[in-house]
C-alpha cells in the first residue's frame, strides 16, 4: 500500500465538498433574484405607472416562465451531459435580465425582460440537484438539503441589500448593480466547475424510452411526485394566507405579522440541512411520513394558538417541519430514477410543483370567503396529510412486492 502524503489528504478531505460549495454559492446567487420581486417591484410599479392587475401579471408571469422551463432544461441537460455549462448560463441569463430590466423604457418591455430572467431562474435546479445527487451519491439528502439552506439565505440578503441600495440609488442603478452577481457567478461556475454525471443517452431514441419508463411510468416517481406536489400545495398556500390571517383576523401590525413570517423562514432555512443529515441515516420513508404527518398537524393547531411564544412556536414549526421535507423527496426520487435521467427528473417534478400547486390558494380561497381564514388556515394542513398517505401507500405497495 503506496503512503499518502500530506498534499494528497488535503485533496482527499476538501476536493470531495468543494463542488457543494461552489453550487451552494451558485444558489444562493439564484435566490437573490426573488429580491427583484418583493422589494424593487413596488418601486419599479410607481415608476412606470402600472395598476396591481399589470403588477400581478408580471408576478405571474415569472412563475408560470420559470414553471414551464423546468422540464426542457432539464431533458437539455440529460442530452447533452453539460449541466455545470447550464447552470453557470442560467446564472448569466438571470444577470442579464437584471440589466435589461433597468433599461426598460415601458411596461411590455419589462415584461418580456422579466420572463428571461424566469427561464434562467427555471433553468438552475435541474442542473443544480442533479449535479449534486451524482456527486455525493452515498450523502446525498445532506448535499440537498445544505443546497436548499444555502438558497433559503440568499432571500434573507436579497432584500436588505436591495432595500438599502434603493434608500441611496433609483431602481435602474440598483439593477444594473444587482446583475454583477449572476454574471460574475455564472461565468466562474461554467468556465471553471467540471461536468459531474453519467454520459449522455446513446440516441434520442433511447432517451425518449427511458423517460416514459423510467420517469414519467415510473410508480415510485410518480408517488414522489404526488408527495412533493402536496407539500408545495401546502407551502404555497400558507404563505398566501398566513400573513392574511395574521392581519385581518388577529389584527396584528405590519412589523409584528412580519416578525412571525420571519420566525418561519427562519427555521425553514435551517431546516432543510437538519433533515437531509439525519435522512441518509434513517432512511428517507420516516422522514417523509412523519414530516408530512407532523407538519399537517402544526400548520391545523396554528389558529388556536395565542398571539406571543405559543404562535412563534407554532410558526417555527411549521417552517422547520414543511421546508424539511424537500431535499429528502427529491434525494428519493434521485434514488428511483437511473443517474442519467436525473435532469429530466428534477424537470419533471418541478414542473409539476409550480404548475398545479396554484391550485392550493384558490381552493383555501373559496374555504375562507365561505368559513373564514381562521378554517382556511386549518384546512392547509389537509395538502401535507395528503402527501403522508401517498407516503404510506408507496411503502405499504414497496413491502409488498
Amino acid at each position: 500500500m503506496k503512503p499518502v502524503n500530506a498534499s494528497q489528504l488535503l485533496t482527499l478531505e476538501v476536493a470531495p465538498w468543494s463542488r457543494l460549495v461552489t453550487t451552494c454559492v451558485a444558489h444562493m446567487t439564484e435566490h437573490l433574484y426573488v429580491g427583484i420581486i418583493t422589494v424593487v417591484l413596488p418601486v419599479m410599479a410607481t415608476a412606470l405607472g402600472m395598476n396591481m392587475a399589470q403588477a400581478g401579471i408580471l408576478v405571474s408571469s415569472r412563475s408560470l416562465a420559470a414553471g414551464l422551463s423546468n422540464l426542457p432544461s432539464g431533458l437539455l441537460a440529460d442530452l447533452i451531459n453539460r449541466r455545470s455549462l447550464l447552470l453557470g448560463v442560467s446564472l448569466i441569463v438571470l444577470g442579464l435580465s437584471s440589466l435589461l430590466m433597468s433599461f426598460a423604457p415601458n411596461y411590455w418591455v419589462l415584461l418580456a425582460f422579466m420572463v428571461l430572467g424566469a427561464v434562467g431562474a427555471g433553468s438552475f435546479h435541474p442542473q443544480s440537484l442533479t449535479i449534486l445527487s451524482t456527486a455525493y451519491r452515498d450523502r446525498r439528502a445532506l448535499a440537498l438539503g445544505v443546497h436548499d439552506s444555502s438558497g433559503n439565505f440568499g432571500e434573507v440578503i436579497a432584500p436588505l441589500t436591495i432595500g438599502t441600495l434603493l434608500t441611496f440609488i433609483d431602481w435602474r442603478s440598483t439593477l444594473q448593480i444587482w446583475a454583477v452577481p449572476g454574471v460574475a457567478v455564472g461565468l466562474l461556475y461554467a468556465l471553471f466547475c467540471s461536468e459531474i454525471g453519467a454520459t449522455a443517452s446513446s440516441s434520442r431514441a433511447s432517451f425518449k424510452r427511458a423517460l416514459w419508463h423510467d420517469v414519467i411510468t415510473n410508480r415510485a416517481v410518480l408517488a414522489l411526485f404526488l408527495i412533493s406536489v402536496f407539500r408545495a400545495m401546502g407551502q404555497m398556500s400558507l404563505l398566501a394566507f398566513l400573513p392574511l390571517y395574521l392581519t385581518l383576523d388577529l389584527k396584528l401590525p405590519v412589523g409584528a405579522m412580519g416578525f412571525y413570517i420571519s420566525l418561519l423562514f427562519f427555521f425553514g432555512g435551517i431546516a432543510p440541512s437538519l433533515s437531509g443529515y439525519f435522512s441518509d441515516r434513517i432512511g428517507r420513508a420516516p422522514l417523509m411520513i412523519w414530516g408530512s404527518a407532523l407538519s399537517a398537524a402544526a400548520i391545523a393547531v396554528l389558529p388556536s394558538l395565542s398571539q406571543g411564544i405559543a404562535l412563534g412556536l407554532g410558526c417555527a414549526a411549521v417552517g422547520t417541519l414543511l421546508w424539511a421535507l424537500r431535499p429528502v423527496i427529491f434525494a428519493a426520487a434521485m434514488e428511483a430514477a437511473p443517474a442519467e435521467m436525473g435532469g429530466s427528473l428534477v424537470g419533471f417534478i418541478y414542473t409539476g410543483n409550480m404548475g398545479l400547486s396554484f391550485i392550493a390558494p384558490i381552493v383555501a380561497g373559496f374555504i375562507a370567503d365561505a368559513y373564514g381564514l381562521a378554517a382556511a388556515l386549518s384546512l392547509i394542513g389537509v395538502f401535507p396529510l395528503l402527501a403522508c398517505f401517498v407516503a404510506l401507500s408507496s411503502l405499504r405497495r414497496s413491502a409488498s412486492t
